[in-house]
Formats: C-alpha cells, structure tokens, sequence
C-alpha cells in the first residue's frame, strides 16, 4: 500500500533535540502534516510552526502522562485533517537517575505514567483511525531496555515494557493493517549548553557520576569525547521513514535504527 502524499503523523517530545529532529524531517522530506505534543513551547518548535504554518503544523501543548491531553491530541488532529496515518512516540525521560533502593516510591508512578503508560494512553484513541489508514506507530525505545545500567533501573523497566508492548500491539492488529515498531535510535547527540532531562547524553554526564557505575560512566563520557554521538538526523530519519511507509514484514520487532533492514530510511 503506498503512503499518502500528504501523512497525517502525532509525534511526541517535539519541542528539542530528536523529536525536533523528526518533526523537520516529516516536514520536509515527506511532506507530512504533523501534530506535536510536549509541555513546554520552545522557541525552536515556535521556529518550525511558523516555517511552515499552521496547515501543516498542530501544536497541543500537554502532559503525555496524562490521559486526557493524548485523547485532546487525537481529536484536534483527526478534526483538523480528517484522518490519521502514524504515531511517534518520542516523549520521556530518564530522570530521576539513582538506585532503585533510593528512589522515593512518589516518583513511581508520574515516571511510568510518562514512559510508559503514555504509550497505551495515546495508542488507544488513535487505534479506530490507525486501523483505517493502515497506519504505523513507532515507539522510541533504548538499548537501556536489554540492559541493566546501575542507576537507569525505571528507565530499563519503562523500555522493555514498551518493547513487550510492540509485540503486543503488532499481534493484536495485524488483521486491522496496523504495523509497529519500537527502535533503538542509538547513543544521540543532543547536547546544549543548558543541559536538561530532555537532553539525555548531557544529562547523564551531568548527573551520572555517583550514581552510575565508574566503567559505564567511561562509556558514555568517551564516546561524547571522541565523536562517537549519533547525529539526531541519523536516527530521526529512519523514525519518521517508518511512520510514514514503515515494512509491515517487520512488524513486532524491538530493532536497532542501523538495522540493515531499514537501510532506506536512513539519509
């Protein structure tokens, strides 16, 4: 089946770094209309809207973690364009970092509300739409979810749980036309010079020493150091590629974005 000349696509965690990445790539390479959802209205995505204007760009300014703002993004954006082709669900984060022994059991539940419930929260309303167009939604997974980093365990949980959950879903709907994927995008260089939990390389050689093991810390410090970090366009592209005409053969799978399957997404 071949895409529309003109995708309907929901990405999440637009506001910087990989999902801005991907907001512009949806923009300009596959001619997508696109609704952002983030809490906070950058200056950037501010940017972006006014290059290319409110008929290809929908901002709703809400808490992925919150059921009722994912269900007001489905319905502006079905509303707005009468349809819908994809999801992309890059929104979460990686704070608090600490071990499991220390982390406050208050932050429990906001954390897997944002990580990975947030998934089934805006998944579901989207579904009747989705199983219409035949449509895709990829799920920005993490190497973290097949590891065990001291300090990332609610992170670890959140992202093997969004894998299973692509499994799941993939059963599911096969009948329905509807495919997904969760993706490992890699180690991405999302630096700035005020770094945040949005930022997650910065944040964590910001954060990690004390908290993450010495020899993981080395890790991530000497790939920042010799170069090593993913430009975002490298993995944004096969993202947005997927959402728009993804391989439904593939459909399930937990799957590196450098996959040579994937091969011609990348730029």
């Amino acid at each position: 089946m071949a895409p529309p000349s003109s995708p309907i696509i929901i990405l999440t965690g637009a506001s910087r770094g990989l999902g801005l990445s991907v907001l512009r790539l949806l923009l300009s390479k596959h001619n997508a209309r696109v609704t952002t959802v983030s809490r906070s209205l950058t200056p950037e995505l501010q940017s972006v809207q006014k290059e290319y204007g409110d008929e290809r760009v929908l901002i709703v300014q809400g808490d992925v973690g919150k059921e009722e703002d994912n269900a007001r993004a489905v319905k502006e954006t079905v509303g707005k364009w009468e349809g819908l082709d994809g999801l992309i669900l890059n929104a979460g984060t990686i704070d608090p970092v600490g071990k499991l022994a220390d982390i406050p059991t208050s932050s429990l539940i906001p954390y897997v509300q944002t990580n990975l419930l947030s998934t089934l929260y805006l998944v579901k309303p989207s579904l009747p739409h989705l199983r219409k167009s035949h449509g895709r939604i990829v799920l920005v997974s993490s190497g973290a979810s097949s590891t065990g980093y001291q300090a990332w365990g609610l992170y670890s949980m959140a992202k093997t749980g969004m894998n299973s959950l692509a499994r799941t879903i993939a059963s599911e709907e096969k009948e329905n036309g509807v495919a997904i994927w969760a993706v490992r995008p890699g180690m991405v260089d999302t630096d700035s010079p005020t770094p945040s939990r949005h930022q997650m390389q910065a944040f964590l050689r910001s954060n990690g020493p004390g908290q993450m093991a010495d020899t993981d810390m080395v890790k991530f410090q000497s790939a920042f150091e010799k170069g090593e970090l993913l430009r975002p366009e490298q993995p944004g592209a096969v993202l947005a590629g997927l959402a728009v005409n993804g391989p439904l053969e593939l459909s399930g799978e937990y799957i590196n974005w450098a996959d040579e399957r994937l091969q011609a997404f990348r730029e």
